[in-house]
């Protein structure tokens, strides 16, 4: 994953901000990969050059919508017949047909919410299109439902990416003493000055308290 993502460090922000807008566009006509799994990619990376989170997501959003919108009027252009005979060539008519199907029970309600139902996302613009629903409503509808799910999942991973606490600091030192380490941190903690931090876990009590009052001694009286 580290080889993957150092292949992209050396774009400028400007070449990545049209990287993301670029493979949204793409991944809304023809989806190589889930479309999540790009989003969380591209804020990640956007987030390690520092970018700007809204403008991230305005990009991606941008580029989907654009995309989307290319392929609502492709379907409106060559009507429902072509485009389910294009669908039942890749073998998913069957999603899209449902769809319609939710439409036509449901309305312009059906299309938002499938924007967020995996299997049913890619097929809200070119079911639009097919249905002639207005263009301003369906594209409003898609941008909105984009700039809920993709922004959440921009977010997120904008955070992750951002992040550049590393799980080790070798250079700040914390005590954890546990058990003996406990009864031996009270002192050490108290006149060290190498940390700042300590925890001290189940100390119980002393040596010098412990072994004297125990009757079998265990032999311990000659080291006592």
């Amino acid at each position: 994953m580290d080889r993957f993502l150092s292949l992209f460090d050396g774009l400028s922000p400007g070449a990545l901000y049209g990287l993301l807008g670029l493979v949204s566009f793409i991944e809304a006509i023809f989806p190589p990969a889930p479309a999540d799994l790009l989003v969380a990619v591209g804020a990640f990376l956007a987030a390690r050059q520092d970018m700007n989170l809204a403008l991230t997501i305005a990009v991606i959003v941008a580029g989907m919508s654009i995309g989307s919108t290319v392929v609502y009027w492709v379907a409106r252009r060559f009507g429902a017949a072509w485009m389910h005979n294009q669908l039942r060539r890749f073998g998913v008519d069957t999603a899209e047909r449902r769809l319609e199907a939710l439409y036509g029970k449901y309305g312009l309600f059906a299309l938002f919410i499938g924007r967020f139902v995996p299997g049913l996302r890619m097929f809200v613009p070119p079911a639009a299109g097919m249905l002639r629903v207005p263009y301003w409503r369906s594209i409003g509808l898609i941008t909105a439902a984009s700039i809920v799910w993709y922004g959440l999942i921009a977010a997120l991973a904008f955070r992750v990416g951002s992040d550049d606490r590393p799980s080790f600091r070798p250079h700040s030192l914390v005590f954890n003493g546990n058990s003996q380490g406990g009864i031996m941190g009270g002192a050490l903690t108290a006149l060290s000055t190498d940390f700042r931090r300590a925890v001290l876990g189940v100390p119980a009590m002393n040596y010098s308290t412990l072994l004297p009052g125990d009757d079998a001694s265990y032999g311990f009286d000659n080291i006592a």
